[in-house]
C-alpha cells in the first residue's frame, strides 16, 4: 500500500495509509508458528484526495466501455509537457506527483467513464514517470533540497532501495534539517531500515522524526509498528515494549478520525501488540491493565464492537478472570452517547435519550432472526418487571429487515409481524424500529444481542455481548449498581 502525501499544498507531510504490518495477526502467526514474517511494502506517494475519493464517484459511470476506451486515449493525449530536462527537481516531483489527480480531475470535469483497469493504467503511468525522472534528476549534481526530491521521486517510482539510499543521504548531508521533508525523510529511512534490520538507525531516526514537527499521528502509529515487528521477530521484547507502548499512544490518537470499524481494528491491534509483549515479559498484570483499558474506552466511544474484541482478548490471557471486576467501579468521562432513531414504536412512546435522564436505561440492538436474541427476550422482560418501579427503562432496537420466517414482508406487515412476536415472548418493555442502520453504526455494533446499559446521567456504563448465563449475571450486577447510584443533581435554578 501506498504512503500518501496529506495536507494542503502549502503542508505536505507523509502519512502512511495502511502500510505498517498486522501485528497482532503477525503475533498470532508467531504463537502458532513460532516465526514472524514481514510484510513487504511497496512506496507509493500520490496527493491526497487525488485518486481514491475521486475514482469512487465516478465508478458508477463504467460500463460504457466505448467510454471506457474513450477515457484511456484522453489519458495517453493528456502526458505531462514540456521537457524534464528544463524542470528543477522541484518541478519533476510535482509534475510526477500531481499526474494521476490531474487524469482523475479531467475525467471528472469532462464527465467521462472510466473503471479499475484504466484506474491501474494511470497508477503505472506514474510510477512509470517518476521512474523517468528520477533517472533525468540522478544524471545531475544534486545538493540539499534536490536530493530530497530525488528521493522523493524513486519513493513514488517505487524504487525502494534508491528512495532509501537517497533519504540517507539528505538526512547525512544535512544533519539539521527539519520539518515537512525531514520528516517525510526520515520516514522512508526508518521503514527501510526496519525491513533491512538495521534497527539501531531506525531507533535513531525514529527518535528524531518523534522530536520534529509536523507529525501525523497514522504516521507514528505505523512507524512505531515496524520497530514492534522488527524487535518482535528477532524476539528482543524488552526493546520492542517500548515501541509497543507509544503505538498503543498513538492508536488512540490517530483512531479519533476513523470510521468505527478502522478505529476499533486500530485500537485492538494497538492493544493487543502491547499485552502480547508484556506476556513475553512474564508481565501478566500489565498486559491484563492494557485490555482493561482498551474495555473501558470501548464503553466511553461507545463501541460494541471494540468492546466484543476487548472481552475476547481478555479472555485469551485469563479464562477464568472475574471481567466485571474492574468496570463496575468505572464511571466514563462526562460524554453523551449517540441518540438512537425510530421509525416507529410498539408499546412505547416516541422519546430521545435526554428525555430519559435520571434513569437507567438498556439500550438493546437485536433481532427476530437472531436466535441468541430471542433467549434473552424473557431475561430482559424479567429484569424490566422488578427494576421499572425504580427508574428502569429497556428498549428493544431493531431495524426493518423486509423479511420474516422466510417470506417477504411491508414495513406495515413486518410492524404487525413485530407485533405479534412481542405477544409471542410475552415482552412489554418497547420496542423502536428503525429503517436504517444507523444506530448499529453510531454504536459500533458488529453482532448481535449487544446491550449498552446508561447510567442516571446518561453516561454508558456497561455493554453486555451474548446471551450467556454469565452476561446476563454480570448485567444485572450493573443494573442494581446503577440504581442504587444517586440521581444527578438538577442544576436548574
Amino acid at each position: 500500500m501506498p504512503l500518501v502525501l496529506s495536507g494542503n499544498s502549502q503542508t505536505r507531510f507523509l502519512t502512511l495509509f495502511r502500510t505498517w504490518p498486522n501485528i497482532p495477526e503477525s503475533l498470532r502467526a508467531y504463537m502458532k508458528n513460532h516465526r514472524m514474517n514481514l510484510f513487504r511494502l511497496a512506496f507509493a506517494l500520490i496527493a491526497c484526495g487525488a485518486l481514491a475519493p475521486t475514482f469512487q464517484a465516478q465508478t458508477s459511470g463504467a460500463k460504457d466501455s466505448a467510454g471506457s476506451k474513450s477515457a484511456v486515449t484522453t489519458a495517453s493525449s493528456a502526458a505531462p509537457s514540456g521537457s524534464a530536462q528544463g524542470k528543477t527537481a522541484t518541478e519533476l516531483f510535482e509534475d510526477a506527483n500531481s499526474y494521476a489527480r490531474k487524469k482523475f480531475e479531467a475525467f471528472e470535469k469532462l464527465k467521462m467513464p472510466y473503471d479499475d483497469q484504466l484506474k491501474v493504467k494511470i497508477e503505472r503511468e506514474q510510477l512509470e514517470l517518476a521512474g523517468r525522472y528520477a533517472t533525468t534528476l540522478a544524471a545531475r549534481k544534486l545538493s540539499g533540497q534536490d536530493v530530497y526530491y530525488l528521493g522523493m521521486l524513486y519513493n513514488l517510482a517505487g524504487k525502494t532501495e534508491g528512495a532509501y539510499e537517497t533519504m540517507q543521504r539528505f538526512l547525512r548531508d544535512n544533519p539539521d534539517t527539519s520539518g515537512e521533508r525531514a520528516q517525510n525523510a526520515r520516514a522512508i529511512v526508518i521503514i527501510n531500515a526496519a525491513k533491512k534490520g538495521a534497527l539501531a538507525e531506525a531507533e535513531n531516526r525514529l527518535q528524531q522524526y518523534a522530536a520534529d514537527q509536523p507529525q501525523v499521528a497514522e504516521d507514528r502509529y505505523a512507524l512505531e509498528n515496524w520497530l514492534v515487528v522488527s524487535y518482535f521477530n528477532a524476539q528482543n521484547f524488552e526493546k520492542a515494549l517500548p515501541h509497543a507502548q507509544q503505538l498503543w499512544l498513538a492508536a488512540q490518537s490517530a483512531a479519533k478520525q476513523k470510521r468505527w470499524s478502522a478505529r476499533d481494528a486500530m485500537l485492538n491491534d494497538a492493544a493487543v501488540s502491547l499485552s502480547e509483549i508484556n506476556l513475553k515479559l512474564k508481565k501478566k498484570d500489565n498486559a491484563i491493565a492494557v485490555i482493561q483499558d482498551l474495555r473501558r474506552l470501548a464503553i466511553s466511544l461507545p463501541s460494541g464492537n471494540l468492546y466484543k474484541l476487548a472481552l475476547r482478548r481478555l479472555l485469551q490471557i485469563d479464562p477464568n478472570i472475574d471481567f466485571l471486576k474492574s468496570i463496575e467501579e468505572f464511571i466514563p468521562m462526562a460524554r453523551t452517547p449517540p441518540d438512537f432513531t425510530a421509525a416507529e414504536w410498539i408499546d412505547g412512546q416516541p422519546t430521545k435519550l435526554a428525555d430519559l435522564s435520571g434513569q437507567v436505561v438498556l439500550l438493546d440492538f437485536w433481532a427476530t432472526w437472531c436466535g441468541p436474541c430471542r433467549a434473552t427476550l424473557p431475561r430482559f422482560e424479567k429484569f424490566y418487571q422488578r427494576y421499572k418501579n425504580q427508574g428502569f427503562v429497556v428498549i428493544g432496537l431493531t431495524t426493518y429487515q423486509g423479511n420474516a420466517e422466510g417470506k417477504q414482508l411491508t414495513h406495515s406487515q413486518e410492524l404487525q409481524y413485530l407485533r405479534d412476536f412481542k405477544k409471542q415472548f410475552g415482552v412489554t418493555y418497547g420496542f423502536a424500529i428503525s429503517n436504517s442502520d444507523d444506530n448499529d453504526l453510531n454504536y459500533a455494533v458488529s453482532s448481535i444481542p449487544t446491550t449498552f446499559l446508561i447510567d442516571r446521567s446518561g453516561r454508558v456504563r456497561f455493554i453486555s455481548i451474548g446471551s450467556s448465563d454469565v452476561e446476563g449475571a454480570a448485567l444485572e450486577k450493573m443494573i442494581k449498581k446503577l440504581i442504587e447510584e444517586s440521581p444527578p443533581k438538577n442544576t436548574e435554578n
